[in-house]
């Protein structure tokens, strides 16, 4: 009787092409600090690494976050004049492949504990940087 082979549970840090298997869930959370409500956006993943192996990776992204911002780029999203970047509802995702890294970033309340993250997703040339926020005059 042979023993299975060690599979690591976590995605191991590469580059990786994605493709989108599933419409994205959107889950409404509440802040454990303010007690605001806000949107996460749940996305399911087939990825595929340079030897052709392919795993699974489920990643919820806030709305806010940088990594949300270049998905929706390289979905085909455009920046408006103000920076922000919209998904037409037209625009179908399911399928809608892109290349990213994998990295392993660690639990803010564990620290032996860590998650697999998307990071540097590839983008065409021609999209411009995320604007900083500009700084109010008082």
């Amino acid at each position: 009787m042979g023993l299975p082979p060690y599979e690591p549970q976590q995605v191991p840090e590469s580059h990786y092409k994605f493709q989108v298997m599933a419409e994205p869930e959107k889950k409404k959370k509440t802040s454990p600090v303010t007690g605001n409500d806000f949107v996460t956006i749940l996305f399911s993943f087939k990825i595929t690494d340079e030897d052709g192996n392919v795993r699974y990776h489920k990643e919820s992204l806030i709305p806010w976050s940088d990594v949300y911002r270049d998905l929706l780029l390289a979905f085909g999203a455009k920046p408006d004049k103000k920076g922000n970047v919209h998904l037409g509802d037209e625009i179908g995702i399911v399928g809608k492949e892109f290349e990213a890294d994998i990295v392993h970033e660690p639990d803010k309340d564990d620290p032996r504990k860590s998650w697999s993250r998307i990071a540097n997703i590839k983008l065409d040339d021609d999209v411009p940087p995320p604007k900083e926020d500009e700084e109010v005059p008082f």
